[in-house]
């Protein structure tokens, strides 16, 4: 036997263990030298032979045997060196191996990429499959989790109840059932981890795949999101970022500030930190291609992360609905709504706004001077026609009185009434006539329910000084 390993691996180091293995096993060389050259043909080179000396052990004709049923099972030689093991299993157990992966719904291609799965006992295979199905995964489930078939049943057994603990129904623990094959204390590290973080078991839950996910990455991720300014509420809501790669984060937050966005605007929009880096840029040339300036991308950072068709598609139906190039810049929010719903608010408006009935357009004046009316609700556009035609505030002439709704407006009537007419120290009967007084201001000054509060709040002395004449 000595004298065989030195004339066929003379040149290769065999371990002491592997030599007793060869000397127990009563081969005599011309039997060694047989399974060798049966070795060599299928493919094995020297250093692997020498690495699993073992194999030289097995019976020449099984390993013939063998060799040929993989070959008919469509193993290519190279694939066969591989998974070399499977020329000293019984050849039934491949095949019962090969029908029961089939019956599955892997295709004879996909059985031969997972070769090693034909070695293993069928029973194993079998038992997992079982309990697999009555966690709830589907077939189709298992092929693409093919390597649970191969675990410990312990192990899949004591990570379901892990995850079951975690409030994960059998519809997430299916979705995620990678997780199934994790070391149960990576499991239990990560989750404590999250739970640090602020993340609940509802939310941990929705993310499930974080657990399984490199506890060196979660924190080193989440220590880069603290730095930039999100707090742990804000990264909850965005924990999916916890589990990309440090570097692409690095990679978008650099390219966003270079795009001019701030620390506080990119933690507004943290979702662009776990996109594609290129596909940021990308997306950003489009809407420069488009007439946007680094200031309004900034502003409406959203859209970067877009479908760059859905934002052109968008740019061309408001083109199409009359609206310049600078007015679409300057509402550059609506690049980023559904193109049927502008379409819809646009023709609801004009039917709203129209002041000739007998002309079809007539009401677009309105709408091209408040784009921003074709974000809004068609239920607040006309609770908001409704209250100013109430209080005879024409919104034709003034069409930034749809700037808020009239939940707002109320309180800035709120607001003129205390602070400028003294409303509160005011008898029970001037009280109605104060009310008619504001509403009067404000039809003669519409600019008044177009301001903000704070707005207002500079002007007082010269409202109040206004306000006399309405007494």
């Amino acid at each position: 036997m000595q004298q065989a390993l030195e004339e066929i691996l003379g040149g290769h180091q065999i371990s002491d263990f592997s030599r007793k293995w060869l000397e127990t096993s009563g081969l005599d060389d011309d039997t060694i030298r047989a399974t060798y050259h049966i070795l060599k043909r299928i493919g094995l080179n020297d250093n692997k032979i020498a690495k699993n000396p073992r194999l030289l052990t097995m019976n020449p004709e099984i390993v013939e045997r063998n060799y040929q049923k993989l070959l008919d099972l469509g193993l290519s030689d190279s694939r066969i060196a591989t998974n070399a093991r499977l020329l000293a299993r019984n050849p039934e157990t491949i095949e019962r191996n090969y029908k029961a992966l089939q019956k599955l719904g892997l295709s004879s291609e996909k059985i031969v990429s997972l070769a090693s799965l034909l070695g293993l006992n069928p029973n194993t295979i079998e038992r997992n499959y079982q309990r697999l199905v009555a966690l709830g995964l589907s077939d189709r489930r298992i092929v693409t989790n093919f390597h649970l078939l191969t675990k410990n049943p312990e192990t899949i057994e004591r990570n379901y109840q892990r995850l079951s603990a975690l409030r994960l129904n059998k519809k997430n623990i299916a979705t995620f059932a990678s997780l199934l094959n994790m070391n149960p204390e990576t499991i239990e590290k990560n989750y404590q981890k999250l739970r640090e973080m602020g993340l609940n078991d509802r939310k941990i839950a929705t993310c499930a795949y974080l657990l399984g996910k490199s506890p060196g990455t979660i924190e080193r991720n989440h220590q880069k999101l603290r730095e930039m300014g999100l707090n742990d509420r804000k990264i909850a809501t965005c924990a999916y970022l916890l589990g990309k790669s440090p570097g692409t984060i690095e990679r978008n937050h650099q390219k966003l500030l270079a795009l001019g966005l701030s620390d506080e605007k990119i933690a507004s929009q943290a979702s662009l930190l776990g996109r594609d880096p290129n596909s940021i840029g990308r997306y950003y040339q489009i809407l420069r291609d488009l007439g946007l300036s680094n200031t309004k991308i900034a502003s409406q950072a959203q859209l970067l992360s877009m479908n760059p068709e859905t934002i052109v598609r968008n740019y061309q139906a408001l083109q199409r609905l009359g609206l310049s190039d600078e007015k679409i810049a300057s509402q550059a929010s609506l690049l980023g709504s559904n193109p049927k719903t502008i379409e819809r608010n646009y023709r609801h408006l004009i039917s709203l706004l129209r002041d000739n009935y007998l002309d079809r357009n007539s009401g677009r004046r309105i709408v091209h001077m408040c784009t921003s009316l074709l974000s809004r609700s068609p239920s607040t556009i006309e609770s908001t026609i409704q209250y100013l035609s109430n209080h005879d505030l024409d919104y034709r002439r003034q069409p930034l009185l749809f700037s808020s709704n009239p939940k707002t407006k109320r309180k800035k009537l709120v607001w003129i009434l205390r602070e400028v007419f003294d409303y509160r120290v005011l008898e029970k009967d001037e009280k109605k006539q104060a009310i008619q007084s504001a509403y009067s201001l404000v039809r003669d000054d519409p600019q008044l329910f177009i301001d903000s509060i704070k707005t207002l709040e500079k002007k007082r002395d010269k409202l109040r000084e206004k306000a006399a004449l309405y007494r």
